[in-house]
């Protein structure tokens, strides 16, 4: 057989193939294998009563967050519900990757999904609905860098179904974020957690010590993120009804006692500050 009907009856195969044969098969990536993981950047407040999405067109497909650990990044946590089945707007699920510096042109790394089964599931374990917020995790894929002081995006690149939207996400207006922000607003900042890790190879290079026991992950109870309304009612607090400079909470819901509203927003107010003090000045083991 001559050396152009070969070439010919080549050509004539990869013709005949399926066209998903002949595309480049997208890289497999696996979660990271990290030694040490800890928390990273994070942002605890939201607006009351209003969530944001995702889409997957430019411009409106982004999250950013600034890293302040080396490492990998294992996973992101936002806070949210999952978005309405029925909607004719909201897909299935979303996935995407993470870029360095701009969200449409910088560095791609790895990979990340998440599906409103998953996060159903995830409420479920929480004890929560699927209409009640709670924290939701997403893992990454792959070795996806973190430079301390480098900016991040987590872009959505797909929603399945063809659909323009995906999740209902808590946000925090007036900007308590300065080191990143959400596609919506330049003001706007995901309630978000990020956990950065470290690799075996990254701890024997920077070469410290540590062994299994001392790995270190995220807790099960994580507490739930502050409203923006209660952290405004804390810095205005209710009126009271002629509190001398030395009187004591105690005092003044004994003598507010027929005023349900105040005695609960003094009990309310004093746990959330303490939940707060705690949670900012949170002591270093």
């Amino acid at each position: 057989m001559s050396e152009n009907v070969k070439n010919e009856q080549k050509d004539q195969k990869i013709i005949n193939e399926p066209l998903e044969n002949q595309l480049p098969k997208e890289i497999e990536y696996d979660f990271p294998s990290v030694r040490v993981e800890v928390l990273d950047h994070t942002q605890e407040y939201f607006k009351e009563q209003h969530t944001t999405s995702f889409s997957h067109v430019p411009r409106k497909n982004w999250s950013s967050f600034t890293a302040t650990k080396n490492g990998v990044l294992t996973k992101v946590l936002l806070y949210g519900k999952a978005n309405l089945l029925e909607s004719p707007h909201y897909g299935l699920s979303m996935s995407g990757f993470v870029r360095a510096n701009t969200p449409e042109s910088g560095p791609k790394f790895g990979k990340w999904s998440i599906s409103r089964e998953e996060i159903v599931n995830q409420l479920a374990s929480q004890g929560l609905g699927e209409r009640e917020a709670g924290w939701l995790t997403i893992r990454m894929r792959g070795e996806i860098p973190q430079d301390a002081g480098t900016k991040y995006f987590l872009v959505c690149s797909k929603i399945s179904e063809s659909k323009a939207w995906f999740g209902e996400f808590a946000f925090a207006e007036a900007n308590p974020y300065k080191s990143g922000s959400h596609w919506l607003n330049s003001n706007h900042d995901l309630v978000m957690r990020t956990y950065v890790g470290k690799t075996d190879a990254l701890i024997k290079s920077l070469q410290i010590e540590t062994s299994r026991k001392d790995s270190v992950t995220s807790p099960d109870f994580l507490p739930a993120p502050i409203s923006e309304e209660i952290m405004k009612s804390e810095l205005n607090p209710p009126i009271l009804l002629n509190p001398s400079a030395n009187t004591s909470v105690q005092e003044i819901k004994s003598s507010n006692s027929s005023n349900p509203k105040i005695v609960e927003s003094l009990d309310t107010n004093n746990t959330q500050k303490k939940s707060l003090f705690n949670r900012l000045f949170k002591k270093e083991n």
